[in-house]
């Protein structure tokens, strides 16, 4: 009985151990496929990302086309994208393809499709593991800008709630302020704020929704 009773609380603390991590699919890899805010979106899946220490992206070929996914350099913490075959650069593949890449790294990586850098790029922001966790199915939408800012942070609600409150988290995760907000739009000075990438989490009776704001 004893040795039982030892093997379980081992198998328990083994298993507790281990971190719980996402793959995220950019599931339509092709011509506009750019983040939300541009004005080629297509409505499909906004390539602007993200995730937690540890979480997969993996980007799906499934239309026509000839592409490769590549880190831009000077512009990513880490150097990923499809493989180049022998003796090429920056090799393309059609479809159907696919390219996965799991991120260890905190900070912000820029990728593109090199032969249509213009159509098809977006951002892939790492940040410290569980500062994604609260996120609800049931969203308290806002929109946030100006994105990136110097000294100003808008924060306008799409629908009124008595009860909502604003936390926003560095890149590792430690928290830097916590409000309530009042009516529609609040202002939040963020003139002291050391420059680099914020994640702002808004939550109300709605559930909770995590956005990505970049201080200048």
């Amino acid at each position: 009985m004893k040795i039982k009773l030892l093997t379980l609380i081992f198998f328990i603390t083994i298993n507790y151990s281990f971190s719980q991590t996402e793959t995220i699919t950019i599931p339509d890899w092709g011509f506009f496929s750019v983040p939300a805010t541009d004005p080629q979106y297509n409505g499909k899946f906004d390539t602007d990302i993200t995730i937690e220490i540890g979480d997969t992206v993996t980007w799906e070929w499934q239309l026509g086309g000839a592409h490769n996914v590549k880190s831009v350099s000077g512009q990513a913490v880490e150097t990923f994208g499809s493989p180049d075959r022998l003796g090429e650069t920056n090799s393309t593949y059609t479809n159907p393809y696919s390219y996965s890449h799991t991120f260890t790294v905190l900070g912000v990586n820029d990728f593109i499709c090199t032969p249509h850098a213009s159509l098809m790029y977006g951002t892939i922001t790492v940040v410290a593991e569980g500062a994604l966790s609260l996120n609800n199915v049931s969203k308290a939408d806002f929109s946030i800008y100006p994105n990136p800012s110097v000294s100003e942070l808008n924060i306008t609600m799409n629908q009124a709630d008595s009860k909502t409150n604003v936390t926003v988290y560095n890149i590792l995760g430690k928290q830097i302020l916590s409000q309530q907000l009042t009516g529609f739009t609040s202002k939040i000075n963020i003139s002291q704020w050391n420059v680099g990438v914020y994640l702002v989490k808004v939550t109300n009776d709605s559930g909770t929704q995590t956005k990505r704001f970049v201080k200048q």
